[in-house]
């Protein structure tokens, strides 16, 4: 089954992304206020690529409900197992932003349910 969410930015169309479950080490972590006043992380999220096994870091944020389900975990150096959206993030020059892939954190990743033990 794959699992999928809308895209934030396409929420009336039907559009979706696949999600995926990372265990990323905490470095760099900012934690900020948006303009509503709402705590949120930025945070570069390092792990070992599956196909070259070398190091990746990635720039990772979390909002909202996902922010306040890994406040406590989200401390520099820290190994946080979570779900979420690989996105591109768009150029803003006046901000100083430039192009680049980013993790977008959904959740906690959870256990996958155990089968049942067949009878004996």
């Amino acid at each position: 089954m794959t699992q999928t969410a809308p895209v934030a930015a396409a929420a009336t169309s039907t559009t979706s992304q696949r999600l995926y479950n990372r265990t990323l080490t905490v470095s760099s972590l900012d934690v900020k206020i948006d303009v509503k006043g709402r705590p949120y992380a930025n945070f570069r999220g390092g792990f070992n690529d599956k196909k070259t096994g070398k190091p990746v870091s990635i720039f990772c944020q979390a909002f909202g409900k996902s922010f306040e389900a890994l406040k406590e975990e989200l401390v520099e150096g820290n190994t946080i197992k979570v779900f979420g959206a690989h996105e591109r993030r768009e150029a803003n020059p006046e901000q100083g932003i430039q192009a680049s892939r980013s993790f977008r954190v959904i959740g906690k990743a959870t256990p996958r349910p155990q089968a049942d033990a067949p009878a004996e």
